[in-house]
């Protein structure tokens, strides 16, 4: 190709990069033209006035509101308290991000970046929206591409967030948050034998048992883990309070008493519903007349459905009861001042606990005791 043909060519590939440069960009407005830009994604300001906070990701939506000031509920999950370190995180990532520049008004252009239901909103008590934020992809240069409200404009922001939207991951999973020097007696039932009870008359003391068996002292290691796992109890998963798996386990319950050096008591009640044997609901409706003392025999006959009457109902082929495994440890703790937070709290829900906390409780008195070191004679003193 000839110099002068080359030249033209160039030139003609330049004026359809330039046209199709002001096609696509034809949406653009400059930084300085945009108010938002150089701006936090949230105002500081704006923060102070928020009362409702709704994330919403892959089709699924939480809620948050505050009830009271310093006091927010995850109003998308029995009104639980929330846990507010992880709203505030939240909430220091957006006012800690800034908007870089804005990136386009072109709706065809914002279609490109990804913008779906993955957004924040703030509102005020009243419901009165402050701010929406919806995040659309990554940019392959870093940051994330934002829109704000309803406007059609897309911006590119530093941002980096995760929007939890399951509803069970907001709530503050805390149950009792009790020091081990804050409690001054300790009292456990066993299933044979009295209770324990072990005192101090302060913290720096060690614990005490009126019934110490002769040659041993209270075990201090055991009592450390015992208040360590019963004085940061957290829960796992709720149930609705007239569960079954929830009753049965109160009504199985261990009840540890604790008291603290300020005379407030904390009743934890631990317990699960036990392994048991039951009728199959099969069986009754093969044969309506089977006997609930089936329960207690599980080699009984089964019932079989011969080939020659097929007239009777259905008859039931295999064993007529099953083993029921046991339920869920759940936790019901109660504090001597009607008016605390966590007796409105057990009103709620009933709280299930991690299997160990239950199992880990001494099994027996003598698990709480351990034998008196001997002395070390003292060396001779040498002539």
């Amino acid at each position: 190709m000839k110099l002068k043909s080359l030249v033209i060519v160039i030139l003609a590939l330049a004026a359809l990069a330039g046209g199709a440069y002001f096609l696509n960009n034809s949406g653009r407005t400059t930084a300085s033209a945009d108010n938002r830009v150089g701006q936090p994604l949230v105002a500081p300001s704006l923060v102070e006035r928020v009362s409702r906070v709704e994330l919403s990701e892959g089709g699924k939506t939480v809620r948050l509101r505050q009830s009271e000031p310093g006091k927010w509920l995850v109003e998308s999950y029995h009104d639980l308290p929330a846990d507010f370190p992880k709203l505030y995180s939240l909430v220091g990532d957006l006012t800690s991000a800034k908007v870089e520049r804005l990136v386009t008004q072109n709706p065809e252009r914002i279609q490109h970046l990804e913008f779906s239901d993955t957004r924040v909103a703030f509102a005020d008590a009243e419901g009165k929206s402050l701010v929406t934020i919806t995040l659309g992809k990554h940019a392959d240069g870093g940051g994330r591409f934002v829109k704000f409200d309803d406007t059609p404009k897309a911006y590119l922001s530093r941002v980096n967030v995760w929007l939890d939207a399951t509803a069970k991951n907001w709530a503050d999973t805390s149950l009792l948050k009790l020091s081990h020097d804050e409690v001054a007696s300790i009292t456990l039932p066993f299933a044979s034998g009295n209770p324990l009870t072990l005192t101090r008359a302060e913290k720096s003391k060690p614990f005490t048992a009126a019934s110490t068996p002769e040659g041993q002292q209270v075990k201090a290691s055991a009592v450390t883990s015992l208040l360590s796992n019963l004085g940061s109890l957290r829960f796992s998963e709720t149930s609705a309070p007239d569960a079954p798996e929830a009753i049965g386990a109160r009504e199985h319950a261990r009840e540890i008493t604790l008291t603290t050096f300020d005379n407030k008591t904390y009743t934890v009640a631990l317990g699960r519903q036990p392994e048991r044997t039951v009728v199959k609901p099969e069986a009754t409706k093969a044969d309506p007349t089977v006997a609930v003392s089936l329960v207690a025999d599980a080699t009984q006959p089964t019932l079989e459905e011969t080939a020659s009457d097929k007239s009777g109902p259905a008859a039931l082929v295999g064993p007529l009861t099953e083993t029921v495994p046991a339920g869920p440890v759940f936790a019901f703790v109660t504090h001597s001042d009607a008016s605390a937070p966590i007796n409105g709290l057990m009103k709620k829900r009933a709280f299930q606990i991690s299997e160990h906390t239950f199992t880990s409780l001494p099994a027996k008195a003598a698990d709480l005791f351990e034998p008196i070191p001997k002395a070390t004679p003292e060396p001779t003193p040498a002539n």
